[in-house]
């Protein structure tokens, strides 16, 4: 394959070996990095110039210039599978014993085998992987959201995720004992949340002491996020994503309404109370259990 196809199959980069594979004398190679054709990145490895900077050409480079099989992991390759949000600097995973020296690359070596997977055109570890490295750089909050967002995108399930865990736990093994106390203190326990907002609203209920709603409780035709169907108590969580047409406001409307009608009290919470406000949501539901017991021992 031409040096060029190769490449723009790598988002830009090349090595030194390719080059020469597609025939290129390694004067004329010598030639190009000193004229900026090409722009070193780390050891035998360039840019083409032109290419644009971007995260994945980034990637590509630390992972080529690593020399060795590697993947994009941890945090970035978290990143590249949607599980978090900011994008991080590039870490990468090599066998122990390879000792790549890169620059502005975070290279983590692994005893434990990885299976290379193509996301976003980008060699990453898999999912299952990215959930145990992850609690070895971030806290427990951010694997939770990670797992949930993990369990929503139908990337994996928790029976997948606690295999993986027994596959690499040892000890000492770092990202384990992060892993497990999520897995263990998992609000929702097995269910599979339709976002991440229903997980953030079940661990409110627990830190806060307040009685488990039943989640994903059918009302008649209706099926509502959370519920204590004993007290007659609809709880909704919408995400910015909630209404995604007027149609579909029109009929979440019509749903609240009927419920209403019905006897039921129907608390709704956005993004911005759960993430900002939780004291007040906590407050309200608590206050909306003791108006319905006082009702009933009236």
């Amino acid at each position: 394959m031409h040096a060029w196809a190769v490449a723009a199959a790598q988002h830009g980069v090349v090595t030194y070996d390719q080059l020469i594979l597609s025939g290129i004398p390694n004067t004329t190679i010598e030639r190009w990095a000193v004229t900026n054709r090409l722009v070193r990145q780390h050891h035998a490895t360039f840019a083409v110039a032109g290419s644009p900077d971007t995260f994945e050409r980034r990637c590509w480079a630390a992972v080529l210039g690593a020399g060795c099989e590697a993947a994009v992991s941890h945090v970035t390759a978290a990143y590249v599978w949607g599980l978090i949000e900011d994008e991080p600097p590039v870490h990468i995973v090599v066998p122990r014993g390879s000792t790549p020296g890169l620059r502005g690359v975070v290279v983590h070596q692994t005893r434990d085998p990885f299976v290379v997977h193509q996301r976003r055109g980008i060699p990453v570890t898999s999912p299952l992987r990215v959930m145990v490295d992850l609690g070895a750089l971030v806290p427990d909050r951010v694997v939770e959201d990670a797992l949930d967002q993990g369990l929503v995108d139908r990337l994996f399930t928790l029976s997948a995720v606690e295999w993986q865990l027994v596959e690499v736990a040892r000890k000492g093994r770092r990202g384990v004992g992060p892993l497990r106390r999520v897995l263990d203190g998992r609000a929702l326990g097995r269910n599979r949340p339709d976002g991440l907002l229903e997980p953030r609203f079940a661990r409110l209920c627990l830190q806060n002491d307040l009685p488990s709603p039943v989640f994903q409780h059918w009302i008649g035709r209706h099926r509502v996020d959370f519920a204590y169907p004993d007290l007659m108590i609809a709880i909704e969580v919408d995400g910015y994503w909630a209404h995604g047409s007027l149609e579909a406001f029109q009929r979440d409307r019509e749903r609240q309404n009927e419920l209403v009608l019905a006897g039921w009290t129907v608390l709704r919470f956005t993004w911005t109370d759960l993430v900002k406000r939780p004291r007040e949501v906590a407050q309200m539901v608590a206050d909306a259990i003791g108006r319905a017991q006082a009702r009933m021992w009236a």
